[in-house]
């Protein structure tokens, strides 16, 4: 079994993404919990998000990272969505969207405004963009 989770993005990005060779950087991404890659637990929001941006070009991709690789990496949670929802507010309050990282290899949080849909995954390090990129990889494409 592995640790799986899915990013929606775009056909030309994830063709980048999953490679060869694997391209995911952790340094790109910026979000509710600042700069990282970050994916969710959740296929349907993954492609809600996804198809809602990119339309007909709308894929998911789904990453397993093998549960003894997983539990090597130092991960740190964040409980609430008031935490992220103030944490992303101050975030944008001082620029820091694309430069905060809290110095762990990844953040599990619920997700500022959506409620009872899953969890997010912050990746953050070098050692988890290196699990990301070793991880086995599927693209499905969205409906049009």
């Amino acid at each position: 079994m592995s640790n799986v989770s899915f990013h929606g993005t775009d056909a030309a990005s994830a063709l980048k993404i999953v490679g060869p060779p694997p391209s995911v950087d952790v340094n790109m991404g910026k979000g509710e919990l600042g700069k990282g890659f970050y994916t969710g637990s959740s296929i349907a929001l993954a492609a809600i998000w996804a198809q809602l941006r990119y339309g007909q070009n709308a894929v998911v991709i789904e990453f397993e990272i093998p549960k003894p690789r997983f539990v090597q990496l130092k991960g740190y949670t964040v409980k609430t969505q008031v935490e992220v929802f103030d944490g992303w507010t101050a975030l944008k309050s001082t620029s820091e969207t694309t430069t905060f990282s809290f110095g762990y290899d990844y953040i599990i949080a619920p997700f500022a405004t959506i409620e009872e849909i899953g969890h997010q995954y912050k990746f953050e390090s070098q050692k988890a963009e290196d699990e990301l990129n070793a991880s086995n990889k599927s693209v499905y494409p969205c409906a049009s």
